[in-house]
């Protein structure tokens, strides 16, 4: 059986499966919904308006900054991380066998993690946070930082590194994903991030039904390198799924419970298939 996972537009974290291509590119990082899922849900605002830059829904949500002398405001708070355990605990049976770890990333192809390190920073309190060469660390329940009301920060630049939740069940290819290790990824990225948001947009988020259980919102996952195709399989079933125009991007059904959790996603990168076409054939055995 062969299927056909179908987006009608792509590029956004998030957004309705009815709007036009195009209409909604903004930037994998951000929890953007507001216009294009207002469009969705309220006809009285069908055409999506941009965003002025210092607007809190159109901020980057996923910092991690810099230490500085004083206290600022928009640091990410450790309690504010603790959402994220919380969310892998009640949501561990999408992927019972993967630990929880986070992924550090740079922002721009110009950022390094080079010499990055991580702290949980508050007054006369500062415990660092190990960081793995590959950008990835565990963050632990710490009784004395969530009494302090610590922060998560790091020595780079203000909006130069990005995380995320690393969820992989062992055993798999690199190239392969399983759907449920997505699905609790999403959830932990929602729990932590959706009070960030304001009123009108989180609550456009939940009628919706939430970004990892709706139809109306399509949640696209970043690849480090340029993909071809990305292949779900089920048994029997497979199905092509949506890569995004940038082709470092993928759209994976997380809300369509006819695919399992141990849907395995196959991702094909352009460098694989270039070397893949460019070897030589291999004569066939002797008989």
């Amino acid at each position: 059986m062969n299927d056909k996972i179908r987006h009608s537009a792509i590029g956004a974290d998030y957004f309705p499966s009815h709007t036009t291509p195009g209409a909604l590119s903004m930037h994998f990082s951000r929890f953007s919904l507001f216009a294009t899922l207002a469009a969705c849900l309220l006809p009285a605002m069908a055409q999506e308006q941009p965003v002025p830059p210092g607007d809190a829904v159109n901020r980057e949500m996923q910092q991690i900054v810099d230490v500085q002398s004083t206290r600022d405001p928009d640091l990410r708070p450790y309690r504010t991380m603790l959402r994220g355990l919380d969310a892998y605990a009640d949501h561990l049976r999408l992927a019972p066998a993967a630990p929880l770890r986070f992924m550090l990333l740079p922002a721009t192809p110009a950022a390094r993690l080079d010499g990055v390190t991580l702290h949980l920073s508050a007054d006369n309190l500062s415990i660092p946070i190990p960081l793995a060469p590959d950008g990835s660390f565990i963050l632990a329940r710490d009784k004395t930082a969530y009494d302090a009301n610590a922060d998560l920060v790091s020595n780079k630049k203000r909006a130069s590194l990005r995380w995320r939740p690393d969820i992989h069940t062992p055993g798999l290819p690199d190239n392969v994903r399983r759907l449920g290790d997505l699905r609790l990824e999403c959830e932990i990225r929602w729990a932590v991030e959706q009070d960030q948001l304001s009123f009108v947009t989180r609550n456009l988020f939940k009628l919706a039904g939430g970004p990892c259980h709706s139809s109306l919102i399509h949640v696209p996952f970043p690849v480090a390198r340029a993909l071809v195709a990305v292949q779900a399989t089920s048994g029997e079933r497979a199905a092509q799924i949506r890569v995004t125009d940038d082709h470092l991007r993928y759209v994976p059904p997380l809300h369509d419970q006819s695919w399992s959790d141990d849907t395995l996603l196959t991702l094909t990168y352009a460098s694989d298939a270039r070397v893949a076409g460019a070897a030589p054939a291999t004569a066939a055995p002797p008989q």
